[in-house]
């Protein structure tokens, strides 16, 4: 295959799904055909015009309705016995310390968590809030495909309206930021994280200890020594104050957002991509937004400084590159990748795979040297290599290895062979064997630019997917490196990704169910009725333009068709 057919794998996206239509047009061609009115009719580009380009009037109502869902969020996730942080019911089981932490978090510092509500309309609030910012994120996206070139710093105030909600809210969807500050006042008392877990400190005595989840509390830290290190210096540089400490992962996820938001378009830009479109789909993306900056999780450090190190190496500073790739697997190992890739195209596009080893090798000897100095500079050892076991230690319903390890238990028990639990480990082995070979493959028919990138991100995917647990803010890594490069059919996938993921394991879902289930007519009436309207005021515009669109075609149909007076 050629080098430029490997380069354009969205351009050939088409002709195969043609042919595929085609080949199955005669059963599915007319069943599709009843649903042609719900395609959208993508309007002509015009390019951005400084001076003429109407942009201020076309980012109002979708930056308005994104500050609206995050408002909403905000004042639902707020409420007293919210399922989407740590609630009354958690309360009951911590200790005096701990249960005055909590009541401190969810005053938190403009006092949100004092509103009073029906526990219902909470959690309804913030499933409609994140519809309307993902609504929102879709209509930007699609207006900056629209008017290619537009300047990002037109696009910066919508981010910043859209985030300043979700820096007041009490974390968000996960409790994981209770257990960086547990591991990090373990780093501040010199408790090596790596070889005692944060159950040490005193669980139930100690608020540190008591807040961890207890999935977390007697395992030991799979994170790198740049993220411990900096945690052990969050909580000195608070004196231990617990409240503090959360704001303070808060700064550091908004930090690596921020790195993302600098450095995304500058790649995407370095292979010929338009800059403001990248930045909107990862800014702007509610995935990222309502999990790593609201649920403060340290992928967003991680991701910050691997798309900055991808973005510096393509720029020519690939030793610079491979420092901050390298600080980034110090962070969660999986970032490790980038020094691979970098090391793989330092030599240039279109060379023989053999070409590329001796630079890659270097690259690795860099990295390693880099190792070596945080690690001693940090002092708590190479003991995360072997605790990345531990991230097997949560059992994940949506990882597809420990589905298929439950179900082979489950029948090898029904037919009376014992109990084999470790069927679950080798499956989990199975799938980790399965996403090494094809990293290996997508790495072997890799040949620098965009292919490699491509590579790179679907390997990030395979590693999500196969791993031993899936949460859903792990897809951001594949989404964030595809993104500079993202066309067609692969930038729409990525949408419907976010989109979906979004929602995915949210914890509020059974408690919907529930609150419906004993809510009273007029509530779950109202509640109705706020769903029916949302979904309504979205939609209507969308049906609008494509009203309107389906007119205009008609009408320039029709005109083509009408005989003239002369003939």
């Amino acid at each position: 295959m050629r080098t430029s057919e490997r380069l354009s794998g969205d351009a050939r996206s088409p002709g195969r799904t043609r042919a595929l239509l085609r080949a199955g047009g005669s059963r599915i061609g007319p069943f599709l055909q009843h649903f042609s009115w719900l395609r959208t009719p993508e309007p002509a580009a015009e390019p951005y015009v400084p001076g003429e380009t109407r942009l201020a009037r076309e980012l109002f109502w979708p930056a308005l309705t994104g500050a609206i869902g995050s408002l909403l969020v905000l004042w639902g996730a707020s409420q007293p016995t919210s399922p989407f942080t740590l609630n009354h019911n958690t309360l009951q089981t911590l200790s005096d310390s701990a249960q005055i932490l909590l009541h401190d978090v969810r005053l938190w510092y403009f006092g949100a968590g004092a509103v009073r509500g029906h526990e219902l309309v909470g959690v309804v609030a913030v499933y409609v809030g994140m519809f309307l910012m993902i609504r929102a994120w879709v209509a930007v996206a699609r207006l900056t495909r629209r008017h290619p070139g537009t300047p990002i710093r037109r696009l910066v105030p919508v981010f910043v309206v859209w985030l300043l909600p979700l820096l007041v809210v009490a974390p968000l969807f996960s409790h994981d930021v209770f257990s960086y500050v547990g591991q990090g006042e373990q780093v501040s008392r010199g408790i090596n994280p790596y070889l005692y877990p944060p159950y040490d400190l005193g669980q139930g005595a100690n608020q540190f200890a008591s807040l961890v989840d207890s999935l977390w509390a007697r395992a030991t830290s799979p994170y790198g020594p740049v993220f411990l290190g900096t945690a052990g210096q969050i909580l000195s540089l608070v004196n231990h104050n617990e409240l503090a400490a959360v704001l303070g992962f808060r700064v550091l996820a908004v930090f690596g957002v921020v790195l993302v938001a600098i450095f995304t378009p500058r790649l995407a830009r370095s292979y010929g991509r338009d800059g403001a479109q990248a930045f909107v789909l990862v800014a702007l993306n509610p995935l990222i937004l309502f999990h790593l900056v609201a649920g403060e999780h340290n992928d967003a450090l991680m991701m910050g400084l691997l798309v900055a190190g991808l973005s510096l190496a393509r720029e020519g500073h690939r030793l610079s590159g491979v420092v901050l790739c390298t600080l980034a697997g110090l962070v969660k190992a999986p970032a490790l990748i980038g020094v691979v890739y970098v090391g793989w195209d330092w030599a240039g596009v279109g060379l023989p795979w053999r070409a590329r080893l001796r630079p890659t090798a270097k690259a690795l000897a860099v990295s390693g040297a880099t190792m070596v100095a945080v690690t001693y500079a940090v002092g708590l050892g190479w003991g995360w290599v072997l605790a990345v076991k531990n991230q097997g230690t949560v059992t994940s319903w949506m990882d597809p290895a420990t589905g298929i390890g439950e179900l082979i238990t489950r029948l090898v028990n029904a037919v009376g062979l014992g109990e084999h639990a470790s069927i679950i480990n080798i499956v989990h082995g199975i799938g980790l064997a399965a996403a090494a070979v094809i990293a290996v493959s997508l790495l072997l028919r890799s040949d620098g630019g965009v292919s490699s990138l491509r590579a790179m991100g679907l390997t990030l995917l395979a590693v999500v997917v196969l791993g031993p647990v899936i949460q859903p803010w792990y897809f951001v890594w594949g989404i964030i490196v595809l993104v500079p490069i993202a066309q067609g059919r692969t930038r729409s996938g990525l949408i419907v990704l976010s989109a979906v993921m979004s929602y995915l394991g949210l914890p509020g879902g059974k408690e919907l169910l529930s609150y419906l289930g004993r809510a009273g007519p007029l509530v779950l009436l109202a509640a109705v009725a706020v769903l029916v309207a949302v979904a309504v005021l979205s939609f209507a515009p969308r049906f609008y333009e494509v009203a309107k669109l389906r007119r205009q075609e008609a009408g320039r149909v029709a005109e083509l068709t009408v005989p003239s007076a002369d003939s």
